[in-house]
Order: structure tokens, then sequence, then C-alpha cells
């Protein structure tokens, strides 16, 4: 049911399971987290976006994504209820095979992750004439890549959605909701609800597993910091991820954006429970050891890290997005305040 052994034991004969699939999601907060996701739901999500996209039964959709991620399930689920011919890009990503490969098979829709968009720009590579809409999801759309894609062709629209939701919510220019979604802000944080909504989450600490149902009179409350104006979304960061040094706020994505651009890398930023400052930061770096120290002492007192380590590669999942579940099994070994940095 999962892919996970221990997951699918632990779920066997618990019947509030039956007629559901369970997805793996890493989200941000580093917990190792499952959802478990109804068949009406998941039909409900697919019909809804065959409805926005306009899909049909003459449309070929590529497959680029594992069906184990709600993306690619999704995909897949929008083909079977549309009628459309599904086609699976196979073997081990690649921007030039995947544009060849869009080009043979006629592929009019697909959907892909911001990393593959990128490969496909740096490539240079044009979009076969075939291809009517690319919906890219799992992150962040940046605008200037979404305007270089768009120059060669390929038909780019941004979406927002989250496992927790049967896939995406809201689609095009502005990240308009799709019809069939209610939002709302609750202290600055989106609430959804609509007939994708996930049945239970499944957390595991400690070796053990538990579920609950994060509903609220139907409302799902995720962690995303959002402007609601009128039903377009705005997107402008995780709750999950600003947390409290010496009393004031600090937004940790924006602390890793910024060692990002300096290093010109991919970095992680995690914290630890401190006593004095509340919370300290940590920096983990994939790629070749390099200076540290006299960029840490130019950054504001607030964001100066406490420690870091040089990782051959970040662990990653499917889509090639950071998994912080595994990266908190780093144990931080001591603050470089009192000696040099460390991890183990």
């Amino acid at each position: 049911m999962s892919g996970d052994a221990a997951l699918d034991e632990w779920l066997g004969g618990r019947e509030e399971f039956q007629n559901h699939l369970v997805f793996k999601t890493s989200g941000s907060s580093g917990v190792e987290k499952w959802v478990a996701l109804s068949k009406e739901a998941l039909e409900w999500s697919a019909r809804n976006v065959i409805a926005h996209l306009e899909i049909s039964d003459g449309d070929i959709l590529g497959l680029a994504l594992p069906t184990s991620h709600v993306g690619g399930f999704g995909l897949s689920a929008r083909a079977y209820f549309s009628g459309a011919n599904l086609v699976e890009f196979g073997g081990a990503w690649s921007a030039d095979r995947f544009a060849g490969w869009c080009e043979r098979e006629k592929v009019s829709v697909t959907s892909l992750v911001p990393t593959q968009l990128s490969d496909l720009v740096r490539c240079e590579l044009v979009a076969p004439k075939s291809m009517r809409v690319i919906v890219v999801g799992g992150g962040a759309l940046d605008e200037e890549l979404q305007g270089r894609a768009i120059a060669l062709g390929w038909p780019v629209l941004p979406s927002y959605g989250m496992t927790e939701t049967s896939s995406q919510i809201a689609t095009g220019d502005g990240l308009p909701l799709m019809k069939g979604w209610e939002a709302r802000l609750d202290e600055g944080r989106l609430a959804l609800k609509g007939g994708g909504l996930l049945s239970w989450v499944i957390e595991k600490k400690d070796g053990e597993f538990r579920c609950f149902d994060p509903k609220e009179e139907g409302w799902f409350l995720t962690n995303d910091l959002v402007g609601l104006e009128g039903r377009n979304l705005r997107i402008l960061g995780r709750a999950d991820r600003q947390v409290k040094i010496l009393g004031e706020l600090v937004d940790l994505d924006e602390v890793e954006k910024k060692w990002r651009d300096a290093l010109g890398c991919p970095v992680v930023i995690l914290k630890k429970r401190s006593e004095r400052r509340g919370v300290t930061l940590w920096l983990l770096v994939q790629g070749e050891p390099c200076e540290i120290n006299l960029l840490n002492r130019k950054m504001p007192g607030l964001e100066r890290l406490s420690g870091w380590a040089f990782l051959d590669d970040l662990p990653r999942g499917p889509l090639g997005k950071i998994d912080r579940s595994e990266l908190e099994k780093i144990h931080v070994e001591y603050d470089c305040a009192e000696g040099a940095s460390g991890f183990n």
C-alpha cells in the first residue's frame, strides 16, 4: 500500500485505511510522514484538474514523474478518467531525451518539477508543437525561469498544491484556485476545504507510527503563509520555517537563500534548540569545503551560524526535493562558537 514494509504491516487490518492510497511526503518539518488519500478524493481531484486544463480523449499525457508521488499518480488518474492516452518516460531523467521523447510521442500535456524545467531551459531545448500545457509544481517556480521556458515554446503553467490535497489546487498565472476549492486565512496561514482533501496523516517518531485526522469541520490548515487576493494565491513562505532567535523572528528559508546565493551550491539550514538564543542555526553544504567563517561574520547577528558541514550529496526524494527528514538524523556534535564546527 505504501511501499514501506513496516508501515504496510502497521496499516494491515485497519479498516479506516480501506480504499485509500498512502503517499510519503517530506514536507519541511523533518518528521517522517505519510498522507492517506481516499480513492474518492483522488478521483475528485483528477476530474477537477481535467476540467480546469480542458483535457480530452484527444490528448496525449506524458508521465515523467514517479507514480509513488501524488503528482505522477495524479497525471495517470487524469488519463484514466478523461480517456486520454498515457505515455511513460522511461529511464533516468535527461532533458535531451525528454524533449525528443515528447516530439516522438506527440505529448500534449505533462507535469514537471522546477528542476526538470530548469534543465530544459539550460539546454536551450525547444518544445514540440504538440505540447499545449506543462503544469509545474512541487516547488516555487521562478518567474525568470518561466519566461525563458515560454520563450523556448514550453507552455508553462505554475501550480500550487500538496500531497494533502491530492494534487494541485491552484494552477495558472496568479495561481487562481480551481473550482470546488474554498480558501481562507488563519493568522496568515492558508486553510483549505474541498473534495480532494486527505483522510489521515501518519507520522513515525522513535520507531512508532501514529495517525490522526488534521481537519477541523472539513477545513485543513496548511503551514503555508499566503496572501489571498480574491481567489488568487500569493505564496509568502512557510510558517514552520520561521523561528525565534533572541526573541526576534527569523525566516529560515530566507537565510537558506542567502547562503545558497553566496556559495552557488545547494545548502540546507538546520535548527537546534538553545537555552540562551532560543535556536541556533547550522548549515549543510553540498560541495567541496570552502571558507565559511568570513561570510558568516558578515551575516546579521541573528542569522549567524553556530556550525556547518560539507556533504558530497544532500539526501533527496524521487522528485529531487531535499529530504529534510533524513537530514534531521544528522547529529550536531558541538557549537563552533566554542570551538570548531562539526557534525557527525
